[in-house]
């Protein structure tokens, strides 16, 4: 059996990128100009040229002020699901609005689209601070997965993905060790920073290794090579934000071309599911 592998997107606009995180706050992103709009018709291109589908985690603020370009994405076939905002520099976290948040967001996103929401995104950092409350809550307000936003790298430990038998599951974008630290494979930058050649083989690998799908993640500013220069957080920063910009439309192009791609939902909820009800029930491996 063919593995099709799970693509999920980050809807960013260019200002909202890890580059711009400290020096961009998010009461500052009603003052610049967007171009999420042309970013993301430029992923739903690909994403049709190549009969591809993907889980698109979105914003709040961007529920709130592109629900035409979110309801354009959900009638392609595309997943759509919320993703918190953390600033990067907060130090306590309000569980109260938090909850909130994860509730309201839900709830307008559903009725934006007609559908039911039930993925979450947040970074790795609220997961962890939040994690003796927050899959209680997901779960209370009809979530039935969580997906974290991580840096580059991460961790050994945070490479597993729950048991696919339990109510509510946490997924992990897909990893590669290189010495002691663990490295996304499909990320918008490390696709950028390596080879195309050396993208395919850990894709390849990893599938025939694990026998499961790749989870990737990218984000939309990926495919806007038009971008305003502003200010980064760092010299270092902007030009890891710059770095073959142009090429990413290509390099996702070839990565499309080769490997299956669909939602969280299709590929985690239901397709793997039903492979390990089939081993459960036959006692033997299915591949």
């Amino acid at each position: 059996m063919t593995i099709i592998n799970a693509l999920t997107i980050n809807v960013e606009d260019y200002f909202q990128a890890p580059a711009f995180q400290y020096s961009i706050k998010e009461s500052d992103w009603g003052l610049l100009s967007p171009r999420i709009e042309y970013a993301v018709d430029r992923v739903l291109l690909l994403l049709s040229d190549h009969n591809v589908t993907a889980t698109f985690f979105v914003y709040g603020w961007t529920i709130i002020h592109f629900p035409s370009m979110l309801k354009k994405i959900s009638d392609q076939g595309h997943e759509l699901a919320y993703r918190h905002y953390s600033s990067p520099d907060i130090q306590h976290f309000n569980q109260r609005k938090i909850i909130e948040d994860l509730n309201r967001y839900k709830d307008l996103l559903s009725q934006l689209v007609g559908l039911r929401i039930i993925g979450y995104r947040s970074d790795a950092k609220l997961c962890r601070e939040t994690s003796e409350w927050l899959e209680d809550e997901l779960i209370l307000a009809g979530y039935e997965y969580s997906c974290a936003n991580r840096t580059h790298k991460v961790d050994m430990q945070e490479d597993s993905i729950e048991p696919i038998f339990r109510d509510f599951q946490h997924l992990n974008v897909s990893s590669h060790e290189v010495l002691t630290k663990r490295y996304e494979i499909i990320n918008s930058n490390n696709i950028r920073f390596r080879k195309y050649e050396s993208t395919r083989k850990l894709v390849s690998h990893y599938m025939e290794e694990t026998k499961t799908p790749v989870l990737g993640c990218i984000s939309t500013w990926v495919m806007d090579n038009q971008q305003p220069n502003i200010r980064a957080d760092s010299l270092f920063k902007k030009w890891r934000h710059n770095y073959h910009l142009r090429e990413a439309p290509l390099i996702l192009h070839q990565l499309f071309s080769e490997y299956g791609w669909q939602t969280i939902s299709d590929i985690y909820l239901r397709k793997v599911l039903q492979l390990n009800s089939m081993k459960k029930r036959t006692g033997r491996c299915v591949s």
